[in-house]
């Protein structure tokens, strides 16, 4: 049973309860890898100063929870985990920062990301473009297609295009030497999102996260606790991360989650298989079912984006190893995870990460560097995430094609009057 608008579920479950449910295809359900601290989703500095209204009082308490969990160590980790789950169901503030000099006129801005395949790119190049279009800058969009040669073909092309500035959004460091390497020949300055810079390459001026690894860390340890929520207490999870930064990062962040259930006498185990990052959309309407066949006890399927996830979920169901109850956690929450947490019992949650407002953060960063000035300190500031489900997501419109982030912090009535082009 999921959790739905106007219900609340505690979780009552025993010391007793298996440590690690699953059949013996799941390798990791035998042993935990190791314990991590819990990265909760926190109230940040980053945020437009006003508070976005929540949606409804459905997930449950820690209070509740205290009440009726059982006591000991699988009591205090419950508690834990509904209490990070009402942080981060709750309110999210947008970005907030002091004001910046006027905007400087007629810039010529690249903005690349890893392939038009991924919705978060195509929706971060919208706003790119509507804050273009808003200050007066030219915007050219350069598209990676999910392949490494291209992407670096087109991180070198917008280096040497004669651009004022350039940002990046997603760029995977190990994959990107060659192209980044070309961006810090040319010395323009380079604002990246779920980006950083490759051993012995200094191109990124600006890093808007806290960082690949941190950032995402949380992302992954935030999936694992919108599994065992709307798992009622139960993770037995498939999925699969490509071998990029950013997906080690979240893997390791959902593994600790297993880890910490388990330690604790939670029913949790994961069997997470890597695939091949240059053939990630291909493999997957294969590598999908034949993690379920290999373990039909799973209750959910986690991947890295909303996109895999839809994907993953679609092609278990065709080949008719969905059962009921089944469901699938992704991140981004953009048009697909929208859609489907809306209208869809197969997939439960997405965290969600404001990547199009931050789009408009980095121009701002971009302005701040161009008329001579610092850019602002953005280490060890994640941003705000939130986890979306069909419990909370009555917050934004679902028919609008604005992002969430756009919808709930309106970036450009924050930075347009800092600009002084509103």
């Amino acid at each position: 049973m999921r959790l739905r608008r106007g219900v609340t579920v505690l979780f009552t479950f025993s010391l007793a309860a298996a440590a690690c449910g699953g059949n013996d295809d799941a390798d990791q359900s035998s042993e935990p890898t190791g314990t991590a601290n819990a990265a909760t989703s926190s109230d940040t500095e980053a945020g437009v100063g006003t508070t976005v209204a929540a949606g409804d009082d459905s997930a449950p308490t820690s209070e509740a929870v205290a009440d009726t969990a059982s006591s000991g160590t699988l009591g205090e980790f419950e508690a834990k985990v509904a209490e990070t789950w009402e942080t981060a169901t709750g309110p999210v503030d947008g970005f907030d920062h002091a004001a910046g000099p006027a905007i400087a006129s007629g810039k010529s801005v690249g903005a690349a990301c890893l392939g038009s395949q991924i919705t978060a790119c195509v929706q971060w190049w919208d706003q790119v473009e509507a804050v273009g279009e808003l200050v007066g800058w030219d915007v050219t969009i350069y598209d990676g297609q999910i392949d490494v040669a291209v992407w670096n073909e087109q991180l070198t092309r917008m280096a040497q295009a004669g651009h004022d500035a350039l940002a990046v959004f997603g760029g995977i460091p190990s994959l990107s030497t060659e192209g980044l390497t070309a961006i810090e020949a040319s010395g323009l300055p380079l604002v990246g999102m779920t980006s950083d810079d490759p051993d012995g390459v200094k191109a990124l001026a600006v890093r808007l996260d806290g960082g690949i690894e941190n950032d995402n860390f949380e992302v992954g340890y935030l999936q694992g606790v919108a599994a065992y929520t709307l798992g009622e207490g139960k993770v037995h999870a498939i999925g699969g991360y490509d071998g990029s930064e950013i997906s080690v990062a979240r893997e390791a962040g959902f593994q600790a989650f297993v880890d910490e259930c388990v330690a604790a006498g939670g029913d949790c185990w994961a069997e997470l298989r890597p695939t091949d990052n240059a053939e990630m959309f291909t493999q997957i309407e294969t590598f999908c079912p034949s993690l379920a066949q290999a373990n039909p006890d799973f209750n959910v399927m986690i991947s890295q984006v909303d996109d895999i996830t839809a994907i993953c979920i679609d092609a278990i169901a065709a080949a008719g190893l969905l059962k009921d109850g089944d469901f699938g956690i992704g991140v981004d929450y953009n048009s697909i995870g929208v859609d489907r947490i809306a209208n869809s019992d197969s997939f439960g949650a997405s965290i969600a990460i404001p990547y199009s407002s931050g789009a408009w953060q980095g121009v701002d960063e971009l302005n701040r560097i161009l008329s001579g000035e610092e850019p602002l300190d953005h280490e060890n500031r994640p941003w705000p995430k939130r986890i979306f489900f069909d419990g909370n997501d009555d917050v934004i419109d679902q028919s609008s094609d604005q992002p969430w982030d756009v919808q709930l912090f309106d970036p450009e009535s924050f930075y347009g009057p800092l600009w002084g082009a509103s």
